[in-house]
């Protein structure tokens, strides 16, 4: 009989399958990395031997390694050694020069405490803090760094904000052309004023900047950080990252090769509107060059389908206000939809997934019918395309999902009240209230996976995810439990502990390829485990945002 490297005893398994059944038993025998055996503790013990390393799990979950469907780990790594700025939203008694204070208070800070930086990046301003009445700019930068680039990303990563000596490594002044898809913010005389918003804008401040992009080796060093921070202190052992540099790219190669990986990475090729034509056929050129095994791997083609979300109805009028937007005015999209069916179906014919961030209600429509219409112009009925975020789904785009077989991948993390999640729903209106919907998604028959989206909502807790997907309100403990406490988002019936799961295990695996081997705990599986610090089925669904994990990771 196979003897086992490892046994888990004395837990309670809990794995959901595709078909919704629940896995249980109390006890996995692993072998080189592989679940041998899923059962009792009876079950398992003639699999042990003098050298099986023989762990008692207390009592306590034992769950499938969990996935982050959609994040930005390695836009993480600029902000875990960069200025972090998030955190900080603007009172009813603070103006925006208020919070620029607070802003530049902390580059300051950050200065100090690393005098032999020679560039600095940050994270995490919040853009509704501002209005056209005050934006950031690059002189308020420029006080306390005027020698030194300096570029600092909003916390939704659509927005760059550069002080002037970033500008000059860059070339970029009035003659910088604008662009077709967000906007390079100007002064009077047509200089930049410092901010990017959306697409192309960063992309040209990004592409230009000498030194933007952060050094292979550097991009190493920093994921290693992020593994054993973030991805292992939270259970977690899939990763879609889904935008990320070539410097990022051949870093993830490297480390992969290496075998320094213990989490299953897969990344995307951006599609931009201005180039997405040649894009894809150079992506197409080049697919597997980068696959390293099944640890490393880039099947699908990233788009955005808006910067600013585009609505079906306009903007409420006291957004539009504040704000300083027209009245009317309701966000753009970034494609038509021929040429946007035309890219996606020319990827999936290459058999890449076409992975497409919407929010607004007029993207998601879009995205939808998009990607169905190119799936049957490819010839296929499954390509595991996606749609993330969500925010707000028409009903028949919902169903059109289900039956195009489009993935919803959400963020549970936005489901709930919170300042936010608040400063995006209240554009909306009314239909502010439908926000992040998942039961209407469920019950359309999409197939459902979820990202944090990290780091626009730190900390990337899966636990923090099922908490708001189980309850769709704030943690009890929480900097902003006085302000919103009782108050739920939305009228949906919650998810349950097995949905969420679901989504968090086998959903993820299945919208990143690796269902037959990775995402529940079956025998012949890869022995990605997870073994939480208490029982969470007896747990209150109140308190599941407290559990932390105790053991993690068995993979091989």
């Amino acid at each position: 009989m196979r003897k086992a490297d490892k046994i888990l005893i004395n837990g309670k398994i809990y794995s959901v399958l595709a078909d919704d059944t629940v896995v249980r038993g109390t006890a996995v025998a692993v072998q080189d990395g592989k679940i041998l055996k899923v059962g009792t503790d009876e079950d398992v013990k003639s699999y042990a031997s003098e050298n099986t390393e023989i762990i008692d799990c207390k009592g306590n979950t034992i769950l499938p390694g969990m996935c982050d469907a959609h994040c930005h780990p390695s836009i993480a790594c600029a902000s875990i050694d960069g200025v972090d700025l998030f955190g900080v939203y603007r009172e009813d008694d603070q103006s925006a020069d208020d919070v620029i204070e607070i802003y530049k208070e902390r580059l300051r800070e950050f200065v100090m405490a690393n005098p032999d930086k020679d560039f600095i990046r940050g994270a995490g301003w919040v853009v509704a803090n501002f209005s056209e009445k005050r934006w950031p700019n690059r002189h308020d930068l420029d006080e306390i760094c005027p020698d030194i680039p300096v570029v600092l990303e909003s916390f939704c990563q659509h927005n760059l904000w550069v002080n002037t000596k970033a500008l000059e490594m860059g070339n970029l002044d009035a003659n910088t052309p604008d662009v077709e898809t967000g906007e390079i913010v100007r002064e009077e005389d047509h200089y930049p004023s410092g901010l990017f918003r959306d697409a192309a804008a960063m992309f040209t401040a990004k592409s230009s900047i000498k030194g933007y992009n952060i050094p292979v080796e550097e991009c190493k060093k920093l994921f290693l950080r992020y593994q054993d921070e973030y991805a292992s202190r939270y259970g977690v052992t899939m990763i879609t990252d889904c935008m990320l540099s070539d410097e990022a790219v051949e870093a993830y190669k490297q480390l992969a090769e290496e075998g320094k990986m213990n989490v299953r990475m897969r990344t995307v090729h951006l599609m931009t509107p201005e180039s997405c034509t040649e894009q894809i056929l150079e992506y197409i050129k080049n697919k597997g060059n980068w696959n390293v095994g099944e640890d490393f791997r880039i099947d699908t083609i990233k788009v955005f389908a808006e910067g600013a979300f585009s609505m079906l109805e306009p903007y409420a009028d006291a957004y539009c206000e504040a704000a300083g937007l027209p009245k009317g005015y309701n966000g753009d999209l970034f494609y038509d939809d021929e040429t946007l069916t035309d890219c996606a179906s020319e990827a999936m014919k290459a058999g890449f997934s076409v992975h497409i961030h919407a929010m607004g209600d007029k993207a998601v429509v879009q995205s939808a019918k998009c990607l169905a219409a190119a799936q049957e112009k490819a010839g296929m009925d499954n390509t595991r395309s996606v749609i993330a975020h969500l925010m707000l789904v028409p009903d028949e785009t919902a169903r059109l999902m289900g039956k195009a077989n489009i993935i919803a991948n959400v963020q549970p993390r936005w489901m709930l009240r919170e300042d936010d999640v608040q400063a995006v729903v209240e554009f909306a209106g009314e239909k502010g209230e439908e926000s992040y919907p998942f039961r209407k998604l469920v019950d359309a028959g999409c197939v459902w996976a979820a990202g944090t989206d990290f780091p626009v909502t730190p900390p990337p807790s899966a636990m923090h995810e099922i908490h708001c997907w189980m309850n769709r309100s704030c943690f009890p403990d929480g900097p902003e439990w006085d302000k919103y406490q009782g108050r739920v988002l939305g009228n949906e019936k919650p998810a349950t502990l097995a949905e969420a799961i679901k989504g968090l295990t086998w959903g993820g695996a299945y919208q990143m390829r690796m269902e037959d081997y990775a995402g529940t705990i079956e025998e012949g599986k890869s022995a990605d485990l997870v073994v939480l610090d208490r029982d969470i089925e007896n747990t209150p669904k109140e308190e599941i945002y407290s559990i932390d994990i105790a053991k993690n990771n068995f993979q091989g």
